[in-house]
């Protein structure tokens, strides 16, 4: 039968490795893993992940920012840049975290667009946390795959 202290006992003298600096050090690793991905993020601005889908017709943006609304972004086009901003959440400055993980930063993101964009008809929806943006390719301009013989 199993018997807890007979086991652990042998694995106390383990324990004097790291003895009682162990959860210091922990929450330390804990606060610059999670403290320092902000600070490097550039500028104090959090990085919000990123999918890019390409179809035939089109090519899709897909950005994910949970706990955001729509009014708080702003998707702009110039010079082929395409740029995604988020304002930050007026209501995370009120409340008193006791722990906090996730920040409601503002953020910025910017993509350089192909010629193959038709920039008139972009079209961008927000919709369980992920910002959509639709960017049509002119298809007069898409290069069709080119088959090479090999002699």
């Amino acid at each position: 039968m199993f018997k807890r202290d007979h086991y652990t006992r042998g694995y106390s003298n383990h324990n004097k490795f790291c003895g009682q600096h162990f959860k210091d050090r922990f929450e330390k690793f804990q606060q610059h893993f999670f403290e320092g991905e902000a600070a490097h993020s550039g500028g104090g601005q959090q990085s919000v992940p990123v999918n890019i889908v390409e179809n035939q017709e089109f090519y899709e943006v897909q950005l994910f920012a949970a706990g955001r609304k729509k009014e708080q972004f702003q998707v702009s086009i110039n010079d082929g840049i395409l740029k995604i901003s988020c304002t930050e959440n007026a209501q995370d400055n009120a409340i008193d975290y006791i722990y906090k993980e996730y920040d409601g930063m503002a953020f910025e993101r910017e993509f350089q667009l192909n010629e193959q964009v038709l920039t008139d008809n972009v079209h961008a929806s927000f919709e369980d946390g992920v910002l959509t943006v639709i960017l049509p390719k002119d298809l007069e301009k898409v290069i069709r795959p080119q088959e090479v013989i090999i002699d």
